[in-house]
């Protein structure tokens, strides 16, 4: 399912994902994604962003769908999490991905770090 992030590695300078316990997480110059499938008694796909200093040290993640609201890009059920089946799974996936490459222009800037701390905020 990595595939629909591929815009991480191909056009923003992350690293290529690496697996993490039901999820992928990409590296990138001072920002982590993590993208995961929980499939417990709600299964749901859930895309999380944190700054990274230049130390390593990495701050509180923010929600996608947060900071998708948060950055004037559309309302949260453009980035919902509910995947009560494969194929809605599959759309989540899509759908996560679709929000942060639209998001991800204003998230490799300095408004980018400004907009996750306001949302930590909140």
């Amino acid at each position: 399912m990595g595939i629909e992030f591929a815009f991480l590695v191909e056009d923003a300078g992350f690293s290529g994902a690496e697996q993490i316990d039901n999820g992928l997480v990409f590296h990138g110059a001072g920002l982590d994604v993590e993208v995961w499938f929980l499939d417990g008694h709600e299964p749901e796909v859930t895309t999380l962003v944190a700054l990274v200093a230049s130390d390593g040290v990495r701050s509180r993640g923010v929600w996608l769908d947060d900071l998708y609201v948060a950055s004037g890009c559309g309302p949260a059920q453009d980035v919902p999490g509910s995947a009560p089946t494969r194929r809605a799974t599959l759309k989540r996936v899509h759908q996560h991905a679709a929000a942060l490459r639209r998001l991800m222009p204003q998230l490799l800037t300095a408004e980018g770090e400004q907009l996750i701390a306001r949302c930590r905020q909140g």
